[in-house]
């Protein structure tokens, strides 16, 4: 939406929800997963409101005991049944909590677990926006921090809030007994304390903003300063004291702020303060006038004398969790915004399937068959506990109000090897997905990579997409695998509308490799099948044929061998070249019938690039390939070889027909020959 002028923007990815409504929202989460948490803090508030309660009357019932010799056996039974009520009410509501806060715990646990599958449910696309991943981050802030998440907040806030304004009111009976003027007095009285709290409130949340840019920057100092990847840089460049200094003025900035806010914080204290003062000493005034008069003991005294002091204390406690509660509102908009994201639509098989795989076939060709079944897994946390279904993002930007554009064919249909056809393709980011047929034919949008693109990978053909940085190589391959989708035209399997199959299954077409390698501490049978559970002997084919099971076993590395030290100290560590091989063998695991190589060696050498390149040409056989290397000797191998700029084919070929043409390609190529024959012939003259 864009904002008047004088107006603040409003970012799409921002949720405001009240108090009440966020309330609402956990407790509906707590009935659904853990409804035994619900009974628990039903117990917890009525113990705890009835417990104090008990407090102010025992020392009445003590002070009677000695002031009463004649009832001194009624008395001491009173007095000794009410004391042992209140030890075990005590006890029970101390147990209460404790058990309350592992179960709080293990919901918690599910809240962080449902962000993480929401993040694989949003659109690729969407993930690469500033706005979204800065939006997950304090999603995540929200529930992980502990006892500071906003949950801890809200749960502990609400029910904390309940039990002081029960206390309130029973105390606030025994206060009317005294007298109904005293009682409206201090009544009126905390209505005037709720109010300036809660604009002293309203007043710090003015800092938050500031607050969240300044902890940004000094996280971000930080964590540069202690990575270890960083190490190298700061020292070489002797970056320490410059960094430092930043640092240092980004802490000058939190104190100054700091300052500023309690400054201000201190007045909202006095004044509260006062009123405090002036509360009490008109109360105690008029218990000790009251007891000057005879109208009440020294028992009465005491137990009015608590009430009043126990009322204080309770219009403390709401006004704090009601500040409690709104931090915790406020961060929880940020979870309930990312929940609320439209998400793409998989198809119809569930996520934990397109996320571990466990219905592709063992053999052959993976996702061959369909499941017909519903997505259990795949609805988001808000439509699990308001039963509204979060917006998708349907395949053709559009969805009809008949459900025409719903995906209806299965990949199983599709003959190996796979023909890939983009049919008058345009792309921008400037443009939204959903904006589909919206590019106009006849006018560039800003910032668009492909403008009415027409290209054909015939079936079992090895294709090179060679071009500049900028020439739009890695947006390509991400509309070829599915992570994008065009915002016109088509892109076509075999001759179908690739939209007419579920995007999971679309993605069981491709094995790619990309050039930002992901290997996670897992286990090496999962990080080479990516999956909980593994087929041995294909894990152990796949890496004798990316050429690693003979170094593997040499090394007593096995499938239960955690990669990298970041779990265990004795994981495996592999060179450069070993890691793109182990990568091939997780390509050659999955066994899908379109081989992507997205710039997977680009910090190898071009010695080494050749060998791995080689590997995949022998084990892409019966495939549809695309290769995309900046370097465009290893290229060679393969069948065409398009040259890409400014997102459209500026030649295509074999390797020798583009040379003989002496165009761009030729020139390129001979541009990077000369370098590596100067390399070559400094490195014989110093050998």
């Amino acid at each position: 939406m864009k904002a008047k002028a004088g107006e603040k923007a409003v970012s799409p990815y921002e949720k405001h929800y009240s108090i009440p409504q966020n309330i609402a929202y956990y407790f509906r989460f707590c009935r659904k997963t853990m409804p035994v948490f619900l009974w628990i803090a039903l117990v917890e508030i009525l113990v705890g409101a009835v417990v104090p309660y008990i407090r102010i009357y025992l020392p009445k019932f003590a002070i009677d005991l000695v002031t009463a010799p004649a009832d001194r056996e009624r008395l001491l039974w009173r007095l000794g049944g009410l004391g042992l009520l209140y030890m075990l009410a005590q006890a029970f509501y101390q147990a209460v909590r404790e058990g309350k806060y592992h179960i709080y715990n293990i919901g918690r646990s599910d809240l962080l677990s449902s962000l993480f599958l929401k993040s694989l449910r949003v659109p690729y696309r969407d993930t690469e926006k500033g706005e979204v991943k800065e939006l997950y981050q304090k999603s995540m802030e929200s529930v992980i921090y502990g006892d500071n998440s906003s949950l801890y907040r809200i749960t502990y806030g609400t029910l904390s809030a309940i039990i002081s304004v029960i206390s309130f009111a029973l105390y606030s009976t025994v206060l009317s007994v005294l007298s109904p003027v005293v009682t409206a007095l201090l009544l009126a009285l905390a209505l005037v304390q709720y109010a300036l709290s809660f604009a002293r409130i309203r007043y710090l949340e003015r800092f938050r903003v500031l607050d969240a840019d300044i902890g940004r920057r000094r996280r971000y100092l930080s964590n540069s300063m202690g990575n270890v990847k960083a190490a190298k840089e700061i020292r070489i460049f002797g970056m320490k004291e410059w960094l430092k200094g930043r640092l240092d003025k980004v802490f000058v900035e939190m104190k100054r702020l700091e300052k500023r806010k309690r400054r201000s914080e201190n007045v909202f204290v006095q004044i509260n303060g006062a009123l405090t003062v002036f509360r009490d000493a008109c109360a105690y005034a008029y218990l000790i006038w009251q007891v000057f008069q005879g109208n009440i003991g020294a028992g009465d005294f005491v137990l009015y004398f608590g009430a009043i002091t126990g009322f204080s204390g309770f219009v403390e406690n709401i006004i704090r969790n009601v500040g409690m509660l709104r931090q915790g509102s406020n961060d929880l908009n940020y979870y309930r915004a990312y929940m609320e994201l439209p998400e793409e639509a998989l198809g119809s098989e569930s996520l934990e399937a397109w996320t571990t795989g466990k219905e592709a076939l063992e053999s052959g060709y993976p996702g061959a068959r369909a499941t017909g079944k519903e997505a259990p897994g795949s609805e988001s946390l808000e439509a699990r506990i308001t039963g509204r279904k979060t917006p998708e993002i349907a395949y053709s930007g559009k969805e009809d109000t008949n459900g025409s554009n719903r995906p209806r064919r299965h990949i199983s249909e599709l003959t190996l090897p796979v023909e890939i056809t983009f049919q008058d393709v345009s792309f921008s980011y400037s443009v939204p997905d959903t904006a589909c047929g919206d590019v106009s034919k006849d006018k560039a949008v800003s910032g668009q990579i492909f403008r009415h693109f027409n290209l054909t990978i015939h079936g079992g053909e090895k294709v090179a997409l060679v071009g500049v940085n900028g020439a739009g190589k890695t947006t390509f391959v991400k509309l070829l695998c599915g992570i994008y989708e065009p915002q016109e035209g088509r892109i076509l399997l075999n001759g179908i509308d690739r939209r007419e199959f579920p995007r999971a299954e679309v993605y069981r077409l491709f094995s790619a490799v990309f050039q930002e390698k992901f290997l996670p501490p897992f286990l090496v049978g999962e990080s080479v099948s990516l999956q909980a559970e593994w087929n041995e002997e294909r894990v152990w084919k796949a890496l004798g044929d990316a050429g690693l099971r003979e170094s593997f076993t040499d090394r007593g590395i096995t499938s239960d061998s955690y990669y990298g030290k970041d779990i265990d100290e004795a994981g495996v560590e592999l060179s450069g070249g070993q890691e793109q091989r182990f990568l091939l063998a997780r390509a050659l695991y999955k066994d899908a019938p379109i081989l992507v190589l997205d710039e997977p060696t680009a910090a190898l050498d071009p010695i080494a690039e050749s060998e791995i390149y080689d590997s995949y040409l022998k084990f892409s056989e019966n495939k549809t390939a695309l290769f995309i290397s900046h370097r465009l000797a290893s290229t060679r191998f393969s069948d065409r070889i398009l040259l890409l700029e400014g997102g459209r084919v500026l030649e295509e070929g074999t390797h020798e027909e583009l040379i003989a043409r002496g165009q761009r390609y030729a020139e390129m190529f001979q541009v990077q020959s000369s370098y590596y024959e100067k390399s070559a012939r400094e490195k014989e003259a110093f050998s």
